[in-house]
């Protein structure tokens, strides 16, 4: 997959940029929310999650020496330290049952089109991960 991934391990869970990744509740509706990802233009390989406490411990993994959430600390102190406050949010996400989602997009309108559907799907801590910035999207 290019960007976002089927998370099989913590080498799966890459360099985030050009990805929008949001927290979705438990109840969401998650084969409805990809459908829609796709007629918003999305392809399979653009969108990847992690759901519940089963993939909370391939976050934790990916904290450490390896994974995407290491290659952003490894930037610069402040931008790792900004993403490592992100990474507990989503584990804790995980932890708490739901769903950690990620989809890929480059183009800053298409990522803040793609903030706006998981809104409007109840997602909550969306953020746009560029090369070097992270954007609250809501």
């Amino acid at each position: 997959m290019k960007g976002a991934t089927d998370y099989e391990d913590q080498g799966d869970l890459k360099n985030p940029v050009n990805q929008v990744v949001a927290v979705l509740p438990r109840e969401a509706e998650l084969q409805k929310i990809v459908a829609e990802l796709h007629e918003a233009g999305s392809a399979a390989d653009d969108i990847g999650m992690l759901s519940g406490q089963k993939d909370a411990q391939k976050l934790d993994a990916a904290s450490g020496k390896q994974g995407w959430f290491a290659k952003l600390a490894q930037i610069g102190p402040e931008f790792g330290d900004l993403d490592a406050g992100n990474l507990k949010h989503y584990a804790g996400a995980l932890r708490n049952n739901e769903t950690v989602i990620a989809v890929t997009a480059t183009i800053g309108s298409k990522r803040r089109e793609i903030a706006d559907l998981l809104k409007q799907r109840g997602a909550k801590f969306i953020n746009s991960y560029g090369l070097f910035s992270i954007e609250s999207l809501g």
